[in-house]
């Protein structure tokens, strides 16, 4: 029997994917509101038309609590990720899971409630999390009520998040067919999804996509108060 054959098949498959890694481009976007202005936090998520190589997860995603903010105010994950919550602040906080959407009619991916002991000369309190599940997660603070965050958890691994320009750039996207899709913490309905053409890693991708809705302006926090418990 010759076993050269399925070794050097398997050669060329690893070849395959290798190459393919080698032409994975930029894609940038810019994302505007319905009234044509940029929009800040919309989770941008880029899905290759054709079958990829499973990437490996990141390293945590660190959603620190900061002068009674959650920061950032959203946050992309893949499954099987991690979120680590770290409390800044000197007095304690929680980090819950909330129901999310502009009316709070979307359920959490995930429920869960954390105590955050408040921050120390020298220390941060921090707990990790894993979310095994997609969807997305309002979160809050059972002593502060205005603390609000948002997490968005991802079924594929190119993802990011708009800046207050509204741009986001996802790099090492596979070259091809791919589609396009955006979410936003006020959206009432999904929005559009897109179908882009991703070019080679020495041609990035730039394209444009707009909201079905005009977000509203996002309120300050209250000054700060200390709470113990």
């Amino acid at each position: 029997m010759n076993t050269l054959l399925p070794r050097a098949s398997a050669l060329l498959a690893a070849c395959a994917l290798a190459a393919a890694a080698a032409h994975a481009g930029p894609v940038q976007i810019t994302v505007t509101s319905a009234d044509g202005k940029p929009v800040a936090d919309t989770v941008v998520l880029v899905q290759p038309a054709a079958s990829w190589q499973p990437q490996p997860l990141p390293a945590p995603a660190v959603i620190a609590q900061k002068d009674i903010k959650f920061v950032p105010y959203v946050s992309v994950v893949p499954v099987g990720g991690t979120v680590r919550f770290v409390n800044k602040d000197g007095f304690d906080h929680h980090v819950r899971s909330l129901p999310g959407g502009p009316l709070g009619t979307v359920a959490p991916a995930k429920q869960f409630e954390i105590r955050m002991p408040a921050a120390t000369a020298g220390h941060e309190s921090t707990n990790d999390l894993k979310l095994d599940l997609p969807g997305v997660i309002a979160l809050g603070c059972h002593l502060h009520g205005s603390m609000r965050g948002h997490v968005f958890v991802s079924t594929t691994p190119w993802y990011a998040v708009t800046d207050a320009n509204g741009k986001a750039t996802i790099a090492g996207v596979p070259e091809g067919q791919a589609e396009l899709k955006l979410w936003h913490p006020e959206q009432l309905t999904d929005q559009p999804d897109m179908r882009i053409q991703v070019a080679a890693a020495n041609a990035p991708t730039s394209t444009d996509a707009k909201l079905n809705f005009t977000p509203r302006p996002r309120t300050k926090a209250p000054a700060r108060q200390q709470y113990t418990y």
